[in-house]
């Protein structure tokens, strides 16, 4: 098997394990166990579990601006570009992306300084909004519900069924239109 698919497949099962059992079961024998490699084997890709973390968590965040960077340059018709796009790939992220995005709680539960990375992303994230919107507090209202949507499906916190998730999308991305002058 090819190293980079196996790092990933470490990477799915890491976060497979937080989002069923909990931060607290992420151990690195709990992961060689259920990957199916050794513990050396997984030792070869990350040599502490902070860099296992680190690496889902990098892994999340770097496939969300990927995502989001196709989004706005493939969609034109989208007004406030990247904003826009942001609000779609965050309503998109699917149950495995939630999955994935679990390496946020093993982050915060085991060294908190592992989410230093995700609020520099943040930052980032609301600077080009500001830059690109009108109305930079319609586009962070929009942005901030966005990602209450996120944590609430994270967390398992009345998370939205559809057609009613759709429209509040649909809601959202009239907030960050351009508005004629």
């Amino acid at each position: 098997m090819r190293p980079s698919f196996k790092r990933n497949e470490i990477l799915k099962v890491a976060c497979k394990l937080v989002s069923e059992k909990g931060a607290s079961k992420l151990t690195l024998d709990a992961v060689a166990k259920e990957a199916g490699v050794s513990k050396g084997g997984l030792l070869y890709h990350f040599p502490t579990k902070e860099a296992l973390i680190q690496a889902t968590l990098d892994d999340f965040l770097n496939r969300f601006d990927s995502n989001t960077e196709e989004e706005a340059s493939r969609n034109t018709k989208l007004n406030n570009g990247w904003a826009e796009a942001y609000l779609i790939e965050t309503f998109e992220i699917g149950k495995e992306d939630l999955q994935m995005s679990a390496s946020i709680l093993a982050a915060a539960a085991n060294s908190p300084d592992l989410l230093d990375p995700m609020r520099e992303r943040y930052i980032m994230w609301q600077s080009r909004m500001m830059a690109e919107c009108k109305d930079p507090v319609e586009a962070t209202v929009a942005r901030l519900a966005a990602d209450g949507l996120f944590f609430c499906e994270l967390f398992g916190f009345a998370p939205l069924d559809e057609p009613f998730r759709s429209d509040v999308l649909s809601y959202l991305q009239t907030m960050v239109k351009k508005r004629e002058s």
